[in-house]
């Protein structure tokens, strides 16, 4: 078919926003315009050394820690900030949501804390808390590049009923997170992150070591973030023979059974169990205990070593027998086709409780109604380990960074693993963009995600990764996933910006991207497209919404032949508002037009089918 085409309305794109603490941070050089760390780039850290007692039946932990604390910042430190999630469920707290009386505590008990050994007394002005933040008033200032000894004791009550991301599973089986006092992140661009958890927005955590040392009852497992250090003392012969077995296989093999459960055939005999952790270089330290859950494991391939993979879960789970195999499939694919990058992590335990919530090491997942929400469940937490985890993304103000990127993901995966053609999860996610686009809910990306309220899991979820789709369209799954494994290996342990991603990108792809950033990110609008016949051989597609999305279109002649035209979205780059296509040949008369919308987003659908 042979087309003249032509272009109204062009206008050139503006540079993107920055905000002033980004400036601030390219003027000292901690940053970059090309996207890698600037050359006086800093990052403080925090290892731990935990000590903890959890009573299942109370549900309660009694634990101490003793923290190393790094200020390798230019700045003299006068207050230590921490994080104390659990707070959420603290009377009087302000909150996304209600939590209900049950679960209402009197917030985390902060027994005792020492630093650099001085006492600070927690009653008193020194200690002050805010939601779920608290800050010690320093009596000695932590000065530039210097370490600190920081010691707390504390006690905590985990939910019983309200799950949120973590929680208590039948009384006996429970996903631990956010339990212990954390010290905030202090970093280049806006010093303390004080910003309070309040239930919506997730998290923005230092990393550190781990050594981890937990009492539970007889009777109890623990699986954890990084790798359980005296397997031999907790476990008896046969559990270990399996768990070895599982270590160098990729089949799954089933390391506990009710059977074993009921034989008393799993445990090293003694009224309570120490069970020792340790991990290196993770943003947060999650655990999950349970007395009855079947224990299935295998493992993948990482470059010269294997990653292990455990699947926990109740023996009356609808679809976790499948689980295992599933993040087999997902690590393996992350590792070897999309996007080609390492897995971060030795170890990896998908828990069978409630929701789907993400954790170094670990995930939190409830069942699932098909194989296809399987996929795209176990794929999705367990992507969260590349982001926001590996590359130490600030959830709090940017939850796309992570969200948008991981709910793209397992697109590839369903299509390799099943025969799920109208890929009904996408198709889902472009609904829900689509019945929000334009709407007084939408907002843009680069509003703080603490600011977003409502619109928080549109932002988070269906904008962005509807964004993302967009893009590896434009650019190509393989200069897409490049562009993502040179930003990831910039910024692994670091803590990453919006713009360091947008900066990374441009030069990975050799070209400016910010006619498509501005649309997406920066500003109002919505995707839109538009026929407008002016006769049988004369036709323009509008862009009515502003943003650069691809025009797919079928176009049905009058001889009945059907032929497409697919143009990339950069057909939109200078600002252009209408792409005007004329069928020169005599012959070629159309009868209908069609723009697809079924992996396409577009707000306003009603003006994407034009037939005579």
């Amino acid at each position: 078919m042979f087309f003249i085409i032509q272009f109204a309305s062009a206008q050139e794109t503006a540079d993107l926003f920055m905000h002033k603490s980004f400036k601030k941070a390219l003027h000292n050089q901690t940053r970059s315009m090309s996207g890698m760390p600037g050359e006086y780039y800093w990052q403080n850290r925090s290892d731990y050394k935990i000590k903890a007692i959890f009573n299942t039946d109370d549900r309660v932990i009694i634990a101490y820690e003793s923290i190393n604390y790094q200020n390798n910042s230019p700045d003299t430190l006068k207050v230590l900030y921490f994080d104390l999630i659990q707070d959420l469920f603290k009377k009087g707290t302000a909150r996304d949501w209600d939590i209900g009386q049950v679960d209402l505590h009197d917030g985390v008990k902060i027994k005792s804390i020492k630093i650099d050994g001085e006492v600070y007394d927690v009653k008193s002005r020194n200690v002050f808390r805010r939601a779920s933040k608290m800050g010690v008033r320093l009596q000695k200032y932590f000065t530039p590049n210097s370490q600190h000894k920081v010691e707390v004791e504390w006690e905590v009550i985990l939910p019983g009923t309200r799950t949120i991301r973590m929680g208590t599973y039948n009384k006996t089986n429970f996903m631990v997170a956010y339990w212990f006092p954390k010290i905030s992140v202090y970093d280049d661009l806006w010093g303390w992150a004080r910003e309070p958890h309040t239930g919506n927005c997730e998290y923005y955590n230092e990393f550190g070591d781990f050594d981890v040392e937990i009492v539970v009852p007889e009777g109890y497992s623990i699986w954890s973030t990084g790798i359980l250090q005296n397997k031999e003392t907790v476990y008896q012969k046969e559990i270990l023979q399996r768990m070895a077995q599982a270590a160098k296989t990729d089949k799954v093999i089933h390391i506990t059974t009710m059977q074993d459960y009921e034989k008393g055939k799993v445990f090293q005999k003694g009224d309570s169990l120490v069970w020792k952790f340790k991990a290196k270089s993770v943003p947060d330290f999650a655990f999950a205990a349970s007395n009855s859950y079947i224990w299935d494991a295998t493992s993948v391939i990482n470059g010269d070593k294997r990653v292990i993979i455990n699947a926990v879960y109740k023996s009356s789970s609808s679809d976790f027998h499948t689980v295992a195999d599933v993040a087999h499939k997902s690590i393996e694919f992350f590792i070897n086709e999309s996007p080609k990058i390492p897995f971060p992590y030795p170890q990896m335990t998908i828990f069978n409780g409630a929701g789907g919530m993400e954790f170094p090491g670990m995930v939190n997942d409830g069942d699932s109604r098909s194989y296809t929400a399987t996929l795209f469940v176990t794929s999705h937490e367990i992507g969260h380990s590349y982001f926001p985890f590996n590359t130490g993304l600030n959830e709090q103000l940017y939850a796309w960074m992570d969200e948008g990127l991981i709910t793209f993901f397992p697109r590839k995966i369903i299509a390799k693993y099943t025969d799920d053609s109208s890929f009904v999860v996408f198709a889902d996610i472009i609904k829900s963009y689509n019945h929000y686009a334009g709407s007084i809910r939408e907002i843009p990306l680069m509003i703080p995600s603490t600011n977003t309220g409502f619109s928080y899991r549109y932002q988070a979820y269906s904008r962005s990764s509807i964004a993302f789709y967009t893009l590896n369209e434009y650019l190509g799954a393989d200069t897409f996933d490049l562009a993502l494994q040179e930003f990831s290996r910039r910024w692994e342990h670091k803590h990453p910006t919006p713009y360091d991603f947008f900066n990374t990108f441009n030069e990975v792809s050799g070209e400016d991207l910010a006619w498509f950033w501005k649309p997406w990110f920066f500003e109002l609008g919505y995707a839109d497209l538009a026929i407008k016949v002016k006769n049988d051989q004369f036709f323009e597609i509008e862009n009515k919404g502003g943003f650069p999305v691809p025009i797919h279109l079928t176009i049905t002649l009058k001889n009945g032949k059907v032929e497409t035209m697919n143009v990339p979205a950069s057909i939109w780059k200078d600002g252009k508002k209408t792409f005007i296509v004329n069928l020169k040949d005599k012959d070629y008369t159309f009868k209908k037009l069609e723009l697809d919308t079924k992996l396409t987003p577009d707000a306003f659908m009603e003006d994407n089918i034009w037939e005579e």
